[in-house]
């Protein structure tokens, strides 16, 4: 938290849990000997036999037999997400945890039993590219959906549970210096949603960071239900109401969804202070949310400032099926909170859209030395949205793969695109970061020639390279040469060392 003040704020109370259970702060080792009593008291009472099951299920709750929605397929409770053997033993587990008399601690057990949940229940697919015992996940995750598994998994249960406390201790761990008894005060964590803020006062926050639901994509309420069962977490009507979705169980409309996002960001833009920022989460495949966003933020007075990359480490399984229609990770589009706003001119094309891909792909190809295939992706589909000509990208382009191969260089073991050797840009990009791009090819091939050229031979060398627009004078290219470069003696220069390369490149 940085010494700083913070609201955490979500409709859903899953997420209000996780929060409040994450940030419960506790000391390591009355942790430690929390679990190991629970795990120890587990061990000594898992069920076994037939007549093991019925007992615990007698004398411990399981599930509540929420309703699933209708889209589910063959099931209509919660309850039947899981088989006896597996809800005597998730019943067993959270009854022990119960029995905790430290809230702190109790709570902090829960959350490593919420994961237990996602690992055992009938929903939960093995992985077909992350070959472990525990690669692979519920349906929810995979689908977005409740579906039983063809061929549903027994994982080991203690070793999970070991494996899920080693997670929440390493988190909380991770976590301490910054939450602790001394700064916990700072935090509000509120159930509720963004379309509502009236208990925060105008031009009162520095930074507001969203991650909304993205029309139907993802049906947060509906998908929690498995882990409300277990935990005792209520979602009334009020919350489906004012749930930003299309569809769901309670089938609502992309006009109800367009009206909570824009309610929302209205009520962002009021709290937000003059000259701050709003990042807002992206995780959506059709350009019309991204209008949307952009649309309302910049009627409210909000400035587009501009769209990054965030990657989320692991692919997502659509991801992994679909590797080059799919952004990897999702976009931060940023706005700036300012008196007079600039809007973002619609793009008149007025050009081919293969010279504007071009034009794309050595940007980004310039900007970084050379250029993976995600990178390249990515930067495409930012354009693509902001410029309007997604969708047809996608359907000239649903493989980037054989046209990049067939317009630059590939080096399989740095999986990086690069500008064939000896040519020039197809395309006009800023004179600046024309020089840094062939400055860093060549003195790169220079050195591994074990070679230290002169100033006279590397204008020599990339002269005839930058002329397909302005040709820059010596001056130019030494101001370049000096960000990237390092004198050797009087006359001669090599690359920087790759850490100060870095610092110079994103500066």
């Amino acid at each position: 938290m940085n010494g700083r003040k913070a609201i955490n704020i979500d409709l859903n109370p899953m997420a209000v849990f996780m929060v409040k259970s994450l940030v419960a702060v506790v000391k390591q080792s009355d942790l430690a000997k929390a679990f190991e009593e629970v795990k120890l008291e587990y061990i000594s009472k898992e069920p076994e036999t037939q007549e093991d099951i019925e007992r615990i299920l007698k004398k411990c709750p399981g599930p509540k037999k929420i309703p699933l929605p209708k889209g589910a397929r063959g099931i209509d409770t919660a309850d039947k997400l899981f088989s006896p053997i597996q809800t005597a033993k998730l019943a067993l587990l959270k009854a022990i945890i119960k029995k905790q008399k430290n809230d702190d601690i109790r709570n902090s057990l829960l959350l490593m039993f919420s994961g237990m949940v996602t690992k055992v229940n009938l929903t939960y697919h093995t992985s077909s590219y992350v070959k472990s015992e525990h690669g692979g996940g519920p349906a929810v995750f995979r689908y977005y959906g409740y579906r039983i598994a063809p061929f549903p998994t027994n994982v080991n249960f203690v070793k999970s549970l070991e494996l899920r406390y080693k997670y929440v201790s390493a988190a909380k761990k991770e976590m301490e210096y910054f939450v602790n008894n001394r700064t916990i005060h700072n935090l509000q964590n509120i159930k509720g949603t963004a379309v509502d803020l009236s208990f925060i006062s105008d031009e009162s926050v520095d930074y507001i960071y969203t991650d909304p639901p993205y029309g139907k994509k993802i049906l947060y309420l509906d998908l929690s239900v498995m882990w409300c069962a277990w935990l005792d977490l209520e979602v009334s009507e009020k919350d489906y109401e004012q749930e930003a979705i299309e569809g769901g169980s309670h089938r609502k409309s992309k006009n109800d969804y367009k009206n909570l996002i824009a309610q929302s960001i209205k009520e962002m833009y009021r709290v937000l202070k003059f000259d701050r920022w709003l990042s807002f989460v992206f995780a959506h495949k059709d350009p019309e949310f991204w209008h949307l966003i952009i649309d309302t933020a910049e009627r409210c007075g909000f400035e587009y400032v501009g769209a990054v990359p965030q990657k989320n480490g692991q692919p997502s399984f659509k991801k992994w099926k679909n590797p080059h229609t799919v952004l990897s990770g999702q976009l931060i589009i940023n706005f700036h909170k300012v008196k007079n706003p600039k809007t973002i001119l619609k793009a008149n094309l007025g050009m081919d859209i293969s010279d504007i891909i071009m034009q794309t792909i050595e940007g980004i190809i310039a900007k970084n030395n050379g250029a993976t295939l995600e990178q390249i992706n990515d930067e495409l589909i930012i354009k693509g949205l902001e410029l309007g000509f997604l969708d047809l990208l996608k359907k000239r382009y649903s493989d980037l793969t054989p046209f990049l191969c067939e317009s630059f260089d590939y080096d399989k073991e740095t999986k990086i695109f690069s500008i064939r050797k000896n040519t020039k840009f197809q395309t006009h990009i800023d004179l600046n970061l024309r020089i840094k791009y062939y400055l860093i090819s060549y003195l790169r091939r220079m050195e591994r020639e074990k070679k230290t050229p002169g100033f006279d031979d590397i204008v020599l060398a990339i002269m005839p390279l930058l002329k397909n627009g302005i040709t820059p004078e010596k001056q130019t290219i030494l101001s370049v040469l000096e960000d990237i470069g390092q004198r050797v003696g009087k006359a001669c220069w090599k690359i920087k060392q790759e850490g100060q390369l870095l610092m110079n490149l994103t500066t």
